[in-house]
């Protein structure tokens, strides 16, 4: 019996294997059977290396007969020097150095007993004259283990197994389930043995199915002589470039390996802005680079599941530290010139997809294709509309917030004396420039907000697929909200430039809300009260109104008025009640009418048949263009315009075609 040279509970215990990388085990396994051949092939010995490696699934029946079996243990098999006393004896040790020349820590092995309960190893190897064979369980429950040795006389190779048993949780809900995404992985952790000539065979089984790693690996994985010297400081790096045909790799990926093991991944999209799924799209392959050198392997830590190394800052000259910033550019930059042929057409088509989309959609951000650039150039490619609008609002934050920046530092500056008069003038010539075109940005984004109100309002009075019209106050919400007024939104909520452009400078607004603020009352669906003298409700307090504006609004293609029940009257009451002085806004305050007070009202609806008999007997004039009536009321004091929404829509899309016209929309 041979004891370990350590308490095996506590060395199991402070192994830090992560829960999302149950293969862990299965790769150090993998790793020791290709070192246990090259110490074989060292000795001088002649044979066909190989390395099998079987799937053990359990025997869990599914409700599904098309699901696979879970998979519960692994056995790797090698023909490598076998657990000779010189490889027995590193076992027993924690930390061995003997493997250390090859990148050995010696302390993969405690991995296994972390994801699975044991593993049964039988070794057989020629031992001077002979072959024998080693054979003994690994557990924590085991201190100790039985190294005795028994003769095989039949035996005609080594052949050593190491059998990880029953994979426990957290790790079992997370191994692969099907064989060819265990195989993949294998090739990914190992890729630096597969790119070697000198790589032994290795054959993925399971059940029935067998997979022949180092074909997949030379069918799907292209390394040909890429490969390239990198140097950072007094540190050299060699990063090979691999170009993978095989779909479920899923991403372009940098590997740092240490001592021909795979350590870290590091997600390149995330690094170069126009590298993405679409190289494997339109180019059939994803991006590996593949980095190795000597200060990697120095820094590996003791599990190698990550890099003693930090993370930023810049190369210290005096400590001759090299960071992973510092690594990555270095690396970005010659992935980026490897793959340029590439990567050029994805950005010119980024770049016009985005040109085409401030030009015809969004034109509030055209200035920053000009001024904004470099930002522009590192949105990622094949974003949806709504996260391209995303990052264009981002970056026209940032150049507002340069602007803003570079304006008080520019004043600053001719302040302090640093600047001189005529640099100054040219200065503020070029913030002018950026100025006036975000400006024009602002404006652009206006004029498309009209554009795109103009066809929801021709939508709205077209006539639906079961027959009917839409609801008045669908129109209602569209030209300005209900049951609001302008100290409840903002003035770009509402469109009543779809009527009248000089009804933006309104000093008092209410929607649909009643007079005296009582549901009971009647109401009008728009009321402007205007005086061009206020220009505040404090100054305005108390004083008549010399304009009121109110109107009406009908549902579309309405035909059922009549001489008692239209939209004549229900203005004339308005009016009436409003005369009275008696008429009281939300607030409590009486809007208060003059004899001079100038009333305009508008009724917003189709001219159908019973309309236009209502207008003939309160004898109206028809518009020019026949699309509106109008007369004016004088004992009222009142202009009264009856408005169809063709009308609206046509005098609308006449004021701004100009300005469609120069947008380009």
């Amino acid at each position: 019996m041979r004891k370990f040279g350590i308490n095996l509970r506590g060395r199991i215990k402070n192994f830090n294997l992560p829960k999302n990388q149950p293969l862990i085990p299965l790769f150090e396994a993998i790793v020791n059977s290709i070192h246990a051949i090259d110490e074989r092939k060292k000795l001088g010995e002649d044979f066909n290396a190989y390395i099998t490696i079987k799937i053990i699934r359990s025997n869990q029946m599914s409700f599904d007969a098309n699901e696979l079996a879970p998979i519960s243990s692994f056995e790797i098999i090698d023909n490598g020097v076998g657990f000779n006393e010189e490889n027995l004896n590193s076992f027993m040790e924690s930390d061995s150095t003997y493997k250390a020349a090859i990148g050995g820590k010696g302390v993969g092995r405690f991995s296994w007993l972390i994801a699975f309960e044991k593993a049964d190893i039988e070794s057989i190897y020629w031992d001077r004259d002979s072959y024998v064979k080693r054979e003994f369980e690994f557990s924590a429950a085991n201190s100790e283990i039985n190294d005795t040795l028994t003769e095989c006389q039949d035996q005609k190779d080594n052949r050593t197994s190491i059998r990880l048993e029953n994979c426990m949780e957290p790790y079992a809900k997370v191994l692969p389930k099907r064989g060819l995404t265990v195989a993949l992985r294998i090739i990914q952790h190992c890729l630096v043995y597969f790119i070697s000539s000198d790589c032994p065979k290795i054959i993925l089984v399971d059940d029935d199915e067998s997979y022949d790693l180092n074909q997949i690996f030379h069918e799907k994985i292209q390394t040909e002589e890429n490969s390239v010297t990198i140097e950072i400081g007094n540190e050299t790096f060699e990063l090979l470039h691999v170009k993978a045909e095989e779909n479920s790799v899923n991403g372009n990926k940098l590997y740092l390996c240490a001592h021909n093991r795979l350590v870290e991944t590091k997600e390149l999209d995330k690094y170069i802005t126009d590298l993405d799924r679409e190289i494997y799209e339109k180019s059939g392959f994803w991006y590996i680079g593949v980095l190795r050198g000597s200060y990697l392997d120095d820094n590996v830590d003791m599990n190698r599941l990550s890099f003693n190394i930090p993370d930023g800052g810049t190369l210290d000259s005096l400590a001759n530290i090299v960071t992973i910033d510092q690594i990555m550019k270095s690396v970005i930059v010659e992935v980026s010139k490897f793959l340029s042929d590439y990567l050029q057409p994805i950005a010119q088509n980024k770049m016009k997809r985005i040109s085409d989309y401030v030009t015809y959609k969004a034109p509030q951000f055209r200035h920053l294709l000009k001024y904004m650039s470099d930002d522009i150039a590192h949105i990622k490619p094949n974003l949806s509309d709504d996260k391209l609008d995303d990052e264009l609002h981002r970056i026209k934050r940032e150049f507002d917030r340069h602007t803003t920046q570079e304006n008080v530092k520019l004043l600053s500056d001719l302040n302090k004396g640093a600047i001189t008069s005529d640099e100054y003038i040219e200065r503020f010539g070029q913030q002018i420039e950026k100025i006036n075109s975000a400006n024009g940005a602002a404006l652009a984004e206006y004029v498309a907000h009209r554009k795109v109100i103009l066809d929801l309002m021709e939508f709205a009075i077209r006539r639906q697929d079961d027959g009917r019209f839409q609801k008045e106050s669908f129109l209602h919400n569209l030209i300005y909200p209900m049951r609001t007024t302008a100290s409840d939104i903002p003035y770009s909520n509402h469109n009543l430039w779809l009527i009248d452009e000089k009804l933006a400078y309104c000093s008092y607004i209410s929607s649909d809300i009643s007079f005296d603020n009582n549901p009971k009352e009647k109401r009008t669906d728009i009321m402007v009260l205007d005086n061009p003298v206020a220009v505040s409700d404090e100054e305005n307090r108390g004083r008549e109104y010399e304009t009121i504006v109110l109107f009406e609004l009908k549902r579309p293609m309405r035909n059922d008025y009549s001489n008692g029940s239209n939209p004549v009257n229900q203005l004339y009451e308005y009016v009436t009640k409003l005369k009275g002085n008696n008429v009281k806004d939300k607030d409590g305050r009486i809007i208060r009418v003059g004899d001079n007070t100038q009333f305009y009202l508008y009724a917003v609806c189709d001219i159908t048949s019973t309309l236009e008999q209502v207008l003939t007997f309160h004898d109206f004039t028809q518009t020019p263009d026949k699309m509106g009536y109008y007369r004016y009321h004088e004992k009222m004091n009142a202009y009264i315009e009856i408005l169809s929404y063709d009308k609206i829509i046509s005098d609308a899309q006449k004021r701004n075609k100009i300005l469609f016209d120069k947008l380009g929309i």
